[in-house]
Order: structure tokens, then sequence, then C-alpha cells
């Protein structure tokens, strides 16, 4: 091997030189370092002092003239250990911060999942991976809720879905079209805790459905579209909408 390899344990190219001409020459002045080493007299007590800070040189004055010297090779098994423990130290760090550097990445790394669904199977299937996903003291948010294109079928679709919804425990806050108010199959439920409804004039058959960062868009026709949304960022948009149009709704 060749001290060039130095390189592989951290040391410069300068440093290295340096070190050759001590280990040649002995105890040395930095013109006789210059000389030897071909690194220029500017720099010598730069890279001299970064070797002494890693403890393989030593250094003396000498009738007001700095004299320095290579330490003894082992010293080289000195500087490893303590870079090893400097690397123990920056990994345990890195650790202690994992968490909250995941946090960040996964958030503004977000993929965007997007489902179209279609008819009654689909508002089935759409409908039960709400069931699925929320747990009792859980909500999800809905507005735009209307009595549908199909109005008949929509109540056959609901009341089954109810029946699950009831089962399962979780919450719903919803706001209605003006036009489901007399509609007691679509809204019973709804007056019952932890369950809450408004109701808001507006004429649309499009419902928007809030629950774990899915927004999940309902165009309630007499086969229903379904268009589900698996992003934080549009789920938290849609619910800052719901929360002002509650405001605005009527109880």
């Amino acid at each position: 091997m060749e001290l060039a390899d130095l390189k592989k344990i951290g040391l410069t190219e300068g440093e290295i030189k340096i070190y050759d001409a001590l280990l040649d020459l002995g105890e040395s002045t930095r013109t006789e370092l210059a000389k030897k080493s071909g690194v220029s007299p500017s720099k010598v007590y730069d890279v001299a002092n970064r070797l002494l800070e890693k403890g393989i040189i030593s250094s003396v004055k000498k009738n007001g003239v700095i004299h320095f010297s290579a330490a003894d090779p082992e010293k080289l098994k000195d500087f490893l250990q303590h870079k090893e423990e400097e690397i123990k130290k920056e990994k345990q760090l890195v650790d202690q911060l994992l968490p909250t550097l995941l946090a960040k990445y996964q958030q503004t790394e977000e993929e965007t999942d997007i489902e179209v669904l279609y008819g009654w199977e689909g508002m089935k299937t759409a409908f039960d991976g709400i069931v699925t996903a929320l747990r009792p003291g859980e909500f999800n948010y809905i507005f735009g809720a209307s009595q549908g294109y199909g109005s008949k079928q929509a109540d056959i679709f609901f009341s089954q879905y109810y029946q699950k919804k009831q089962k399962k425990g979780f919450g719903t806050k919803i706001i209605f079209n003006e036009d489901v108010k007399e509609n007691e199959k679509r809204t019973a439920i709804f007056r019952e805790k932890p369950n809450e409804m408004r109701f808001l004039l507006q004429d649309t058959f499009t419902e928007i459905n809030l629950y774990k960062n899915t927004v999940l868009l309902i165009l309630l026709l007499k086969k229903p579209i379904l268009i589900k949304v698996k992003n934080k960022h549009a789920s938290d948009s849609f619910k800052k909408f719901f929360d002002t149009m509650w405001k605005m709704a009527a109880n």
C-alpha cells in the first residue's frame, strides 16, 4: 500500500504530503516542509494545523520558530477510533431526527391515488370503504347531499348504508340541500348523536364526502359517477370549504 491510500481514511492530498515529508525528514520547519512536500509555504501552517487536530503530528517552538514532527504511526488508529465515535454520535442524531424527517418527506412526496367508480355497485364499493376506514369516535364530512336524480333508488341505497354506519358507530357532519329537508328516510339518522346535520339552499346533484385524507366526489345521477381522490392536501382544502359552508348552513 502507498501513503496515497490515506485518502480513504479522510486525509487530504496536502495532509498526506506533509505527513510523508515529516516521516522522511523528522522534525522540520515550515520552509523545510514546503521544499520537501511541494506544498506552498503559505499553506503549510494550515495543513499542519489540521494534522495537529487529527493528532498524527506534533509541534514545538524553538527560538521563536515552530518545528513539526510526525507522531507515532500508531496514532492513526486513535484518529480512526475518534472518527468512529463521531460517526456513532452522528448516527444517533440521525436516528433521533428520522421520524421528523420522514414525516416531512412523506408530506411533500405524497402520492395521489385517483379512482373512478360507476353505478350503484360503485356506490356500494365506495361507501363500504368509508365504513371500513372509520372507527367509533371518528367523523366524515359531507356537503352537497341531495335527493339524487333517481331519488327512490338513492333512498334504498342510503337506508342500507345507514344500517352499516350505525353498527360501526362513527359520526357524520352533513350539509343537505334544502330539498332533502322533508325526506325523513334520508335525514332521520342524522338527528341522533354523534351525527349532526344542517341544510343549505342549493340545487346540485354533486355530493362531496371527506374522510381519512380522502375526497369522494359523487354525481348522484340515475347511474352514479364517483371520483375518489386520496390526497391529504386536497382533503384539507375541501375540509376548509366544508367548515365555511357549515357556518353558512341552517340547523
